[in-house]
């Protein structure tokens, strides 16, 4: 009889085990479905731009095939924004369109490593004119995706040779002084890297959460001719042109004034004309 008591509290831990590991799976299953959701806006936008009308099944599935992990807020919250916000239209249910009208305003990112280095050159160089951005603001527009890590700080001439002290000594991350193209193909290319660059004069930049940054006039130029976009080749640049005249407000005068400043009204012109823009 005892014997018979000290098996059954044997089973009874087995299966109690069994429950707890089946709960725990079931958890761990829940919760990677969960992060799959976890998208911003833009990501649910960029699909928008491709297919035009699209099913909340279509999306989702897009969504869980490119492994959208780690974005605030969840699927649904960040659909229900872009409805709210009049950018995305139900034409039924579970079927959704791209508004007529879902051109908007383009601003960079600011991320933490941003922010950071932007407290740092206020506290150093209060009175100095730069602006912050990174090579990944241009992912969403371009066809074959890069890793693409690289931070710009464009900064007055005059102060350039400083501003790569300040950084190099007090960031745990490479940094470049004006690279060559040399410098580009063989020690950085798309890797992990801050780049000083010289700051043109009459740069249009914006202000986006308290840091300067450019518009989009001046990323566009930027990347016809600097050395740091080696990635944008062939095709790809016009791809990135079309895309982002499809989906963001340019001012042209802007963007040729500007383009005029750097020597590239040429060039700008020939991609505009080339692509219809």
């Amino acid at each position: 009889m005892h014997e018979s008591r000290i098996v059954m509290k044997k089973i009874e831990r087995i299966i109690t085990f069994s429950a707890v590991r089946v709960v725990y799976c079931q958890i761990c299953d829940t919760f990677a479905f969960l992060l799959c959701y976890m998208v911003t806006t833009n990501d649910i936008l960029n699909f928008a731009f491709k297919r035009k009308v699209f099913t909340r099944k279509a999306l989702i599935a897009n969504l869980k095939s490119e492994d959208h992990i780690g974005s605030p807020g969840t699927f649904s919250e960040q659909l229900n924004r872009l409805l709210k916000t009049g950018q995305l239209v139900r034409v039924e249910r579970g079927v959704y369109k791209l508004a007529d009208d879902a051109r908007n305003d383009f601003w960079v990112e600011c991320t933490e490593e941003i922010r950071q280095i932007n407290q740092q050159l206020n506290a150093q160089f209060p009175f100095m004119d730069y602006c912050l951005w990174s090579a990944s603001t241009l992912i969403p527009y371009m066809h074959h995706i890069p890793n693409l890590n690289l931070v710009f700080v464009d900064v007055e001439r005059e102060v350039t040779e400083s501003v790569f002290n300040l950084l190099n000594a007090g960031i745990n991350k490479r940094v470049f002084l004006q690279p060559s193209l040399t410098d580009m193909e063989r020690y950085i290319s798309t890797n992990d890297a801050i780049i000083i660059r010289p700051l043109i004069s009459e740069s249009p930049l914006q202000l986006v959460d308290g840091i300067n940054t450019p518009t989009i006039e001046k990323v566009l130029v930027d990347i016809v001719g600097d050395v740091e976009f080696l990635f944008l080749q062939g095709s790809e640049i016009n791809y990135v042109y079309t895309t982002i005249f499809e989906r963001h407000n340019v001012n042209k005068n802007r963007l040729l004034r500007y383009a005029a400043r750097r020597g590239r009204k040429e060039e700008v012109e020939k991609l505009i004309n080339a692509n219809k823009l």
